[in-house]
């Protein structure tokens, strides 16, 4: 087994998942407060969690399929923007994640609810997950170059 195609083979999960879960998560942020969307919170928070993980190993499959083809490419500097925002995504949905949690615990916690908790979070919490969503699709961008523009992990056949 060629061990570069396992990024390629993994990557799709953590785009679908993080894709999903951020969309999710913007419905919950208006209608969840509704009992019968009350599930989408937790859903959209599983979903994004699932990403975040996926999203990590397809960074650490990455860093093995990078030392591997990295060699044969004409540009290596697609290869290394590629790498930057793939650690930009994954850190930044960490991050949003732990922030949307540290939100939800304290609203809970805190019998006086600040305006900062209750509205300047959730607005922080939106624009981390759009910044991460952002680079989500920016990584991909630089993903899809490499392999269909510089051939990274394509073999050549011969007919």
């Amino acid at each position: 087994m060629r061990l570069e195609l396992i990024h390629p083979m993994i990557v799709h999960f953590p785009i679908a998942l993080l894709l999903t879960g951020t969309i999710l998560r913007f419905v919950a942020f208006y209608i969840s407060k509704r009992a019968a969307f009350s599930f989408l919170l937790p859903a959209s928070w599983t979903i994004l969690l699932l990403g975040v993980i996926s999203a990590w190993v397809a960074v650490f499959a990455g860093e093995i399929a990078a030392d591997i083809v990295g060699g044969a490419l004409e540009n290596p500097q697609i290869l290394s923007e590629h790498a930057m925002h793939a650690l930009i995504t994954a850190t930044g949905f960490t991050l949003s994640l732990i922030i949307d949690w540290a939100r939800a615990f304290l609203l809970t916690k805190l019998h006086k609810r600040s305006w900062f908790i209750k509205k300047g979070l959730a607005a922080i919490v939106g624009l981390f997950y759009l910044f991460s969503l952002t680079n989500l699709v920016i990584t991909g961008e630089y993903g899809a170059t490499l392999v269909y523009e510089e051939g990274a992990a394509v073999k050549k056949t011969n007919h």
